[in-house]
């Protein structure tokens, strides 16, 4: 009988051939976080401090709230000049806020790994650059948010499935505003509307394409639409978390900024703002904002002679799209010369809209669009982005096992960093809320 000699008799000694390139799946944006870093003002600052019994916020930023000195007119024949006032000035006042990013390793996925003949790459080298991409990543969710932590609303259209799936999607949470907030393996809080919480749970994975974040484990009970999905840590009250962009550019003479009560100075502590419930931007909108801004401040303000918008995806396919209606193409010369039909879609988003910059974030909320200036802001940095220092410049250290004693096979390390932003000028600003977006 036959027995030739077949591929599964040769499987021991074929050699595994490997692509050269590993692709990262993982969603990846640092747009806002960036900026802020590059272009505010940095100031060193210390941390808060109780000494005496008295809580004292470690970084103040002044500004002047009243004028003072109005017009009054006279007859100029001996009357009587009558008192004069002056103009009243405040402080806001804010602390620094830390947040950290661990990555733990086993012994072994470090020596297994370790030279050219035993892996793709050195797995520690690698984690320290993957881990500094999600700790500025982290950020970035935070530093564009409203000052509670706050990463997400769930909305009243989404779909929540507790314990109905199995393994990694076990539970999940279809239809969010924008899962880019999300990162794998981060636990989140779940709060109600109202403020109580309801418990925490780990993401397994999130999928920003279909808005949706995963769970292994059961959510919280009771977990709902319009419930809030708060970074692990912080406390989901106004001001328990950095004070980001969202928290100084609002509309509103009510709750507190830095310190200072917005009802104690009406109308002076309010971003302005657009409300377009739903209608899309338009090539005057621009002007719109700027009105605003200067019936805020006069148009001689120099905070109005620059600016930088800030939206997310849908806005800036919004905005691109004012240029597509209006472009002109000339049939008889087009740019592929005659053969084909002429590219009528430029590759990249506008760059510039009403004479200001557009910066493009995958974290921004959907339907915002925010104008603000960054020479009015202030990063007050305690540590800035950095490796965690456990003592004596070591930057790593063996894991505890505190359950038996001793130590673990595995070492940690931490990306850390504290700091608050400031906008020193609330009314230098202007942004837009309920903008019509695409059909994606």
């Amino acid at each position: 009988m036959a027995n030739p000699l077949a591929e599964s008799a040769v499987q021991a000694i074929e050699l595994d051939a490997w692509a050269k390139d590993v692709p990262s799946y993982i969603p990846f944006d640092k747009t806002l976080y960036g900026g802020f870093r590059n272009n505010a003002t940095i100031v060193p600052v210390s941390n808060v401090t109780s000494a005496g019994g008295v809580t004292r916020p470690s970084f103040r930023v002044p500004m002047r709230l009243q004028a003072g000195a109005p017009i009054t007119q006279g007859t100029g024949n001996g009357d009587s000049l009558g008192r004069g006032s002056g103009s009243q000035y405040g402080a806001f006042a804010v602390s620094p806020v830390f947040f950290y990013n661990v990555c733990e390793i086993t012994y072994l996925a470090r020596i297994a790994t370790e030279g050219r003949k035993r892996g793709l790459f050195n797995v520690q080298a690698q984690e320290l650059k993957n881990t500094y991409q999600q700790a500025t990543q982290g950020l970035e969710s935070l530093i564009q948010g409203d000052g509670t932590g706050t990463l997400d609303s769930i909305p009243s259209t989404a779909t929540v499935n507790n314990g109905t799936g199995a393994g990694q999607a076990l539970s999940s949470i279809v239809g969010l505003n924008n899962a880019f907030q999300f990162q794998d393996q981060q636990t989140v809080q779940v709060f109600t509307s109202g403020g109580v919480l309801r418990g925490a749970f780990p993401i397994s994975y999130t999928d920003p394409v279909s808005q949706t974040i995963y769970s292994a484990q059961a959510l919280p009970a009771g977990t709902t639409t319009t419930d809030l999905l708060v970074v692990a840590g912080a406390s989901g009250a106004a001001g328990g978390s950095i004070l980001g962009l969202q928290a100084w550019q609002l509309n509103s003479n009510t709750g507190t900024i830095g310190g200072l009560s917005r009802a104690s100075y009406p109308g002076r502590l309010s971003t302005p703002t657009i409300d377009l419930a739903g209608k899309s931007v338009s090539t005057t909108t621009p002007y719109r904002m700027r009105v605003l801004m200067s019936r805020a401040l006069g148009q001689d303000q120099a905070a109005l002679k620059s600016g930088q918008f800030y939206c997310g995806q849908d806005q800036a396919m919004q905005i691109s799209s004012l240029y597509l209606q209006m472009q002109v193409v000339n049939a008889a010369r087009p740019n592929t010369g005659g053969a084909t039909s002429p590219d009528l879609t430029p590759h990249d988003w506008s760059e510039q809209w009403g004479g200001f910059p557009v910066r493009v974030g995958m974290n921004a909320t959907p339907g915002r669009i925010d104008l603000f200036t960054y020479s009015t802001w202030y990063m007050g940095e305690t540590v800035p982005l950095e490796l965690y220092d456990f003592g004596g410049g070591i930057t790593m250290a063996p894991v505890p096992d505190i359950t038996n004693g001793g130590y673990l096979t595995s070492v940690m390390f931490a990306y850390n960093a504290c700091f608050n932003i400031v906008n020193s000028l609330v009314k230098a600003g202007c942004y837009i809320t309920n903008a019509g977006g695409p059909t994606l």
